[in-house]
Formats: C-alpha cells, sequence, structure tokens
C-alpha cells in the first residue's frame, strides 16, 4: 500500500510540474500574440477612424457642387432621406450623396451609423436620414449663427479652412442621446465657403460600433484585447483623431489569459502523460521478459558487451526439465515466476536481473566485493530452498565470479563453469571463484 501511495503521489507531482510548464509557456506565447495583435488592432482601429472622416471629408466637396432646386415649405422624402424645408426657395439637393455616404460609412461601420444630418445656414432646410423627433427639436431653434453655430464654436471647428493640416471636423464623446437613449459619438463636419458655414454635418455614430469593431477582431484572431481602462497588464492609450477627451485604451488583462491557457494547459498535460505512460510501456515491453520482469537477453546482453567490470551471478533451477515433463509448461512458467520474484526480493534496485535463457538468469551487482557476492548468493540460494513452491521443492544452483578490466564472454565462461561445478556437486549450492 505505502509503494501505490508513494508512486501516485510521484506521479501526481510530475503532473502539477508538467502542468505548470505548459501553462507558463502557452501564457507567455499567447501574451506574447496579444500584445502584437494589439499594435496590429490599434493601427487597423485608427486606419478605421481615418477613413470615416475622409468620406466624411469628401461630403463638403459634393454638397458645394450640388444642383439646386426651388421647393415650397414642405416635407419631402426621397428614399429613406427627408428634406424638411422651413422657409420656400432654392435648397439643394443631396440626397443621393447622402445615401452613398451612408453606404460607404456603413460599411466600414458594420451599419452603426444612426442618423446622418445636413443643416444649412441659415436654416431654412435641412435633410435628415432617417428624420428624428431628436433632431427636428433642435432644427426648429436654428438660425443665421444660431445654435448650429454654437455647435461648431463649442467643438472648435470655426474657421477651419485656414488650416492645412489641423482637424477640421469633430468627433465627440460617448453620449446618451436624448429621447431614445442610444450611447452614440456624433462627428461634427462644417462646411465652408467663401469663409461663410453653409452648413452643418452632423454623423451619428453607435458607440457599440467601436466594440463591436474589437470583439469581431478578437473572434477572427482568437485574441483577449479589450477596452477597460484598468486592470491592464499591457495597455494603449491614446486619444483618437480629432478628439480631445477620453482616451481609447486597449489592452490585456492577465486573468483572461490564464481563463484562456488553463484549460488546453491542462489538456497538454493529459495527452503528453497519455503518451508517456504508452512510450514507458512500450519500452518496458521492448526491455523486459514478460513471464520474470527481468531484462530480455536480447537487450541487456549489448551492454554487457561494453563493460569490463563485473560482479556477476549465474542462476540456473534445478531439473527444471523433469518439472515441465512431469507438471506440465503451465506449472513450469509459475515456477519460473515464483523463482524470479525471490530472486528480485534479495536484490537491490540498482542491481541488473536478467532471463538468459529458459530456466537461466544472470544478476549482475555493482560496487561488490567477493565476499559480498558469496553472502547473495547463498541468501539467493537459500531464499528459494526455503518453501515449497507451488508444493514442491525447487531449488537452484549458482555460480559467480567478481573481475575487473575483462570482456563479459571471459566473464561469463568463469562463472558457468562455476555452476558447472555447483550442479556436479549435487546442486541447491553456490560457487563464487
Amino acid at each position: 500500500m505505502k509503494t501505490k501511495h508513494y508512486q501516485f503521489s510521484k506521479q501526481f507531482i510530475a503532473a502539477i510540474k508538467y502542468f505548470t510548464l505548459f501553462f507558463c509557456i502557452l501564457s507567455s506565447l499567447y501574451l506574447i500574440y496579444n500584445i502584437y495583435h494589439i499594435e496590429n488592432f490599434h493601427n487597423k482601429y485608427l486606419t478605421k477612424v481615418q477613413n470615416i472622416y475622409s468620406y466624411v471629408r469628401r461630403f463638403g466637396s459634393y454638397h458645394n457642387n450640388a444642383l439646386e432646386e426651388y421647393k415650397l415649405e414642405n416635407h419631402y422624402k426621397t428614399n429613406d432621406v427627408s428634406l424638411i424645408v422651413n422657409t420656400a426657395g432654392n435648397v439643394k439637393i443631396l440626397s443621393e450623396g447622402i445615401d452613398k455616404l451612408r453606404s460607404e460609412l456603413n460599411s466600414i461601420t458594420n451599419n452603426n451609423i444612426w442618423t446622418i444630418a445636413v443643416f444649412e445656414n441659415p436654416a431654412n432646410y435641412a435633410h435628415f436620414d432617417p428624420i428624428r423627433p431628436e433632431y427636428l427639436n433642435q432644427f426648429d431653434k436654428y438660425g443665421e449663427n444660431s445654435v448650429m453655430y454654437r455647435i461648431v464654436e463649442r467643438e472648435g471647428l470655426i474657421n477651419t479652412y485656414q488650416s492645412f493640416y489641423g482637424c477640421n471636423l469633430k468627433l465627440t464623446e460617448s453620449y446618451t442621446e436624448n429621447g431614445s437613449n442610444i450611447q452614440i459619438r456624433t462627428l461634427y463636419y462644417p462646411i465652408y465657403n467663401n469663409r461663410h458655414l453653409d452648413a452643418l454635418l452632423a454623423i451619428d455614430i453607435k458607440s457599440k460600433c467601436f466594440s463591436e469593431t474589437l470583439q469581431k477582431y478578437n473572434n477572427s484572431h482568437f485574441t483577449m484585447i479589450n477596452m477597460n481602462k484598468k486592470g491592464n497588464f499591457y495597455k494603449i492609450e491614446e486619444l483618437l483623431p480629432c478628439s480631445e477627451l477620453h482616451p481609447i485604451n486597449i489592452g490585456i488583462n492577465l486573468l483572461s489569459i490564464v481563463k484562456i491557457v488553463f484549460f488546453p494547459a491542462l489538456l497538454l498535460t493529459i495527452i503528453y502523460g497519455y503518451f508517456k505512460t504508452c512510450l514507458i510501456k512500450k519500452r518496458y515491453h521492448i526491455q523486459r521478459d514478460q513471464m520474470t520482469n527481468f531484462y530480455r537477453r536480447d537487450y541487456y546482453e549489448k551492454k554487457w558487451l561494453k563493460q569490463h567490470d563485473f560482479n556477476l551471478l549465474i542462476i540456473d533451477i534445478d531439473h527444471f526439465k523433469k518439472v515441465n515433463d512431469i507438471h506440465g509448461h503451465e506449472i513450469g512458467d509459475a515456477v519460473i515466476r515464483h523463482v524470479s520474484k525471490r530472486i528480485n526480493n534479495c536484490i537491490r534496485s540498482e542491481d541488473i536481473a536478467v532471463r538468459w535463457g529458459g530456466e537461466e538468469f544472470i544478476i549482475t551487482f555493482k560496487d561488490m566485493t567477493n565476499e559480498q557476492l558469496y553472502i547473495k548468493a547463498e541468501k539467493i540460494c537459500v531464499s528459494i530452498a526455503s518453501s515449497p513452491i507451488l508444493e514442491l521443492d525447487i531449488t537452484v544452483s549458482i555460480g559467480g565470479t567478481t573481475a575487473t578490466n575483462t570482456h563479459f564472454n571471459d566473464v561469463y565462461k568463469v562463472a558457468d563453469k562455476a555452476l558447472y561445478f555447483s550442479k556436479s556437486n549435487g546442486r541447491n549450492q553456490y560457487t563464487i571463484v
């Protein structure tokens, strides 16, 4: 029981070591992989924002060159674009351009464009895609240099035509829109012509667009990047282009890495343990005799042929042929198994036991004098003869020798002669030379 308990404890400790090793390796590799992808996602994320800005800026040219038509005060609708005319007069026809702008922006933002509105200055008319009460309420208040202009002033977009490289548009921080309760970010783009604020393009983008972009990236690259502001082991913190507050945070949480890596590491440990066990069993079958669990002759003889110092015993079961002839080979095999167990109980774990032939065994010992070899041979001989095996009186004859700087074949011949002497002298005895 103690041996089994010790063996189990040893295997359990080994499994913990392997699990720890696999866990550390996988965690490190996965962490490096995520860090690489943080940089990659960050660049793609900024590229996406810049692409949105690029399409929005193009609309300014479209607006300035759009055809005009005379419209009476009314509500006009083309596809999903509504035109609200408060004062009869010439109006720019922007429906087609707004449709195209939405199509381009939706392809970038995964259909997360909430509203596109174009407010003219003065506020004689405005375009909405789609029309919603939240914008209509504000539109009713717009006039020359009124609320619309104050938005431009508040967002720092006055006279942006004077800037060659600055931000001539503005992305607001995330907020909840009154009435709809939708979390959005608004992109404002003032359209100037001859230094006059002609119109204000306002695009509401659902805030989830930004988190969905990250989620889509994580799903396609098997990463664990997040936008949490706290708790990240590694992060990038940076303002979005043309945004002044609340920088984006892109990072990695170590706990997330641990959760992801735990089960793969456990699975690898199980697989490794399984194949290691199979390899050990296969190697055991190659090395060991199945009946006695001693080494096989064809496996160990080549090792002895390279060795030069020996403390060697040859053990042969007495009258074994009679056992087979009288009691059958099954009893004979059982006798061999019992004899090998008794031999094994008399030797140390570092000693080498080999089944040399049918009923013949060779044992070699490390660091043993001739006198100690004599005592060991006596112990084995007495152990086997001490009690019957399968109700049969079984004995062995032993021949042995100690030698240094000698070839195995020469040592074997000396020990074999000693064995022959033990047999011819009456059996059940041992001879050491």
